[in-house]
């Protein structure tokens, strides 16, 4: 992948800018962490948050252990290309060109992960050896896929060609399970002792309530594999709570694993998500945060898409895909059937 004048690199550092990480953006980077790790077992990997917080050195910070040696975070790099930030942050963002950021830290390898011409352009101030950039077709980068290269619509594998490009050579990510802490998976298996077949995974919240599918489409789903002798399994954050009353009395057999007698404050958040997904056949799922954790634990998921485009958040487990309201002739993610959707999940069994 890398042109002839770029000989392979062996860096023993390595700096990744992000602006920031929510935790459905940092579910999607996991896979592009997962595959930098694999491909330079070696390295020191400093995580870089250049204008926000990351989501890993928080809630997704188990997901990382062993994968990531150092999570630094508003870095005060790259505000000039934040639509919403103030003057005075933009203005403060100049200094990185008279002042080496990060205190004059230097990198082998600085991979920069998104594509705003200038605040790459600021990133490229962090010292280093040599800069990886997709932005502007690479024009920044020190290191440049071949003439052929084309670019993946997914954002997780569109990331993982980054790591492909560092390496010059394709590589297949590590599939799950993801390392986790024992007591996440001892816990998943109280909650879910039978095999994952008897198991159907259920995510009907979304944090921009206008990709929800109604929940009637959902407790309809549930109640066909009920009557089919399987199991609902409901993964319900916080905002989802009312939906608790609603759920249990229409499907009585439903299981709530992050509710009642395993909720657990010490043991939860997206790293219970994920062991839970490890225990379950299949999940339906609205494009979400929670979707991509069961993704992360390598559960296939249906993921049903109204208003946006679905190529980007595609799960990567094999067998997931994507259903797009685009085929019923609407945006409206509600004109997609619950009887379209049980046809998909029956063909996990």
């Amino acid at each position: 992948m890398l042109l002839d004048k770029i000989k392979k690199i062996k860096p023993s550092t390595i700096g990744v800018y992000v602006g920031l990480d929510f935790v459905g953006d940092g579910l999607i980077k996991l896979p592009f962490i997962r595959s930098l790790r694999q491909v330079f077992p070696k390295a020191k990997i400093t995580w870089i948050a250049g204008t926000h917080k990351s989501e890993f050195k928080r809630t997704l910070s188990p997901l990382v252990k062993g994968l990531l040696d150092e999570v630094i975070e508003e870095c005060e790099i790259g505000f000039i290309g934040v639509s919403e930030a103030k003057l005075s942050e933009r203005v403060r963002d100049l200094k990185n060109f008279f002042v080496s950021p990060l205190n004059n830290r230097k990198f082998d390898l600085l991979i920069d992960t998104q594509t705003h011409f200038l605040t790459t352009i600021l990133v490229k101030t962090i010292k280093h050896k040599y800069f990886l950039s997709g932005c502007a077709k690479f024009y920044l980068s020190d290191i440049k896929p071949n003439k052929n290269f084309v670019r993946e619509l997914n954002l997780s594998q569109r990331l993982v060609q980054l790591a492909e490009i560092a390496l010059g050579e394709r590589i297949k990510v590590p599939p799950p399970p993801l390392p986790l802490d024992k007591k996440y998976r001892s816990l998943a298996k109280k909650a879910l002792f039978k095999r994952n077949d008897f198991y159907v995974g259920f995510a009907p919240g979304a944090g921009d309530t206008r990709k929800c599918w109604n929940l009637n489409n959902f407790i309809e789903v549930a109640k066909y594999f009920e009557k089919k002798k399987k199991i609902p399994v409901w993964f319900l954050g916080p905002k989802e709570k009312e939906y608790l009353s609603v759920i249990k009395k229409f499907v009585p057999s439903s299981l709530f694993p992050e509710w009642g007698k395993f909720r657990d404050r010490n043991i939860n958040g997206p790293a219970f998500v994920i062991a839970l997904s490890e225990r379950i056949k299949c999940a339906l799922a609205n494009d979400s945060g929670t979707a991509h954790m069961i993704d992360a634990g390598g559960s296939p998921i249906i993921k049903v898409f109204g208003r946006s485009q679905p190529g980007k958040y595609t799960g990567l487990t094999p067998g997931s895909l994507s259903i797009d309201s685009r085929i019923f002739g609407s945006t409206d993610i509600n004109q997609i059937t619950p009887k379209y959707v049980i046809k998909k999940i029956e063909n996990y069994f």
